[in-house]
């Protein structure tokens, strides 16, 4: 018998080095509404886990 597996979503994640900001298309997972209004969640971001939080139409990595 099979595992369900939820669907992979993708979301653009806004990456910031430094003045450089790059847009880039990682899967979020773990999503958490955190007092009704911020949304947290962890992407992988260089082979590392990330928290990332939902600002706008993207996620910012915090």
């Amino acid at each position: 018998m099979s595992i369900h597996k939820p669907p992979l979503v993708k979301h653009p994640v806004k990456v910031q080095r430094g003045s450089s900001q790059k847009i880039v298309y990682r899967t979020i997972r773990n999503i958490q509404q955190l007092k009704n209004t911020q949304i947290l969640g962890t992407a992988t971001i260089n082979k590392q886990s990330r928290m990332v939080r939902k600002q706008g139409i993207y996620w910012v990595v915090m």
